[in-house]
């Protein structure tokens, strides 16, 4: 613990340069701003602050330090919040690159909880400057001027701020029975966390499969004539180029069968086209005849399972395949 006249002197230091370490903290949110806008990152919103002058000096009271002016590297710091916790590491090897990391004094909180504690979890980087950004800059006067970044997706936030308003208005020991019902809440914040991201996660691939299946993404995924029609014309191009497929509809009913075999959407109706369904399409075809849209999708729906759309969408009515249906049902080795 530094003594009265080593934190003084430590005071009056800092009053003197803190003018300096908001400039400082400006910089940072602006660079860090930029990079992530450039690379096209999502966050919630970035926070800054500059160490007052009272925060100071209570900092450099504390017993850990001995050498206040050296040791406290949080004067300048911004705060990162993000959407998601998958966001947060995304950010961090972000942070990583373009500064240089004090990694012996940066911490991953969520690395001090106990497996069956819930709590704040952020992470927190002590950084400097890189040699690159100082070089031939109007940054030379923060060369060796340590900030913190804070990073934490916006439900771990609301989690730290819940516990810093509690800390800082009741400093004595809650019950036990207020303490479970406080970490269940923060246990309830972090199962609502990871499940946001694992959503997000899920939503993105949607988005994915989607722009594959139509390729432009944004087509409804609605069953109607017209999005089927718009998912042929993206992934059977090749046979409506040669004119083995014609995309005009003459059958109404198509729609129906499909609701009733089980498909409800441009996902889950993709999913019941075979891998090799093309291949075996463009064999049988062999340019001699030219096959409707709606006798295509009767054909994937009964190549993906046959007995279930005898069954379900012809409601065991006698169906007598003609040659087409039969050649197919032989390639895929399905016999009636």
């Amino acid at each position: 613990m530094a003594d009265k006249r080593t934190v003084k002197k430590a005071v009056e230091n800092y009053r003197r340069n803190r003018e300096k370490f908001i400039h400082l903290t400006v910089e940072v949110e602006k660079i860090v701003k930029e990079v992530l806008n450039e690379q096209e990152i999502e966050y919630h919103n970035i926070e800054k602050r500059t160490k007052s002058i009272e925060s100071f000096k209570r900092k450099a009271r504390r017993e850990k330090y001995k050498d206040p002016i050296n040791e406290i590297t949080d004067l300048a710091g911004i705060r990162i919040v993000t959407l998601f916790e998958k966001d947060v590491y995304e950010i961090s090897s972000i942070i990583k690159e373009i500064f240089k990391i004090d990694y012996e004094n940066s911490v991953d909180k969520s690395d001090f909880l106990d497996a069956d504690k819930m709590g704040y979890k952020s992470v927190h980087y002590i950084a400097a400057l890189t040699e690159e950004k100082i070089k031939n800059s109007q940054l030379q006067a923060f060369k060796d001027c340590y900030f913190e970044i804070q990073i934490r997706s916006i439900l771990q936030h609301a989690w730290a701020e819940i516990e810093h308003d509690r800390n800082y208005k009741f400093k004595g020991n809650l019950p036990k029975h207020l303490q479970r019902r406080f970490y269940s809440l923060a246990g309830m914040l972090e199962m609502a966390d990871r499940e946001f991201n694992q959503l997000a996660k899920e939503v993105e691939a949607y988005k994915s499969k989607l722009k594959e299946i139509t390729s432009d993404g944004e087509i409804t995924l609605y069953l109607s004539h017209n999005s089927l029609k718009k998912y042929f014309l993206n992934k059977f191009k090749e046979l409506i180029k040669e004119k083995q497929i014609k995309v005009n509809f003459d059958d109404e009913s198509i729609i129906k069968e499909l609701r009733i075999y089980g498909v409800n959407d441009l996902i889950e109706f993709d999913e019941i086209v075979a891998d090799d369904f093309q291949r075996a399409l463009k064999n049988i075809l062999n340019n001699k005849r030219k096959l409707k849209l709606a006798k295509l999708i009767r054909t994937i729906m009964i190549i993906n399972d046959y007995h279930k759309y005898y069954e379900i969408v012809c409601a065991g009515q006698k169906v007598n395949p003609d040659n087409f249906y039969m050649e197919l049902l032989k390639y895929y080795n399905i016999f009636l």
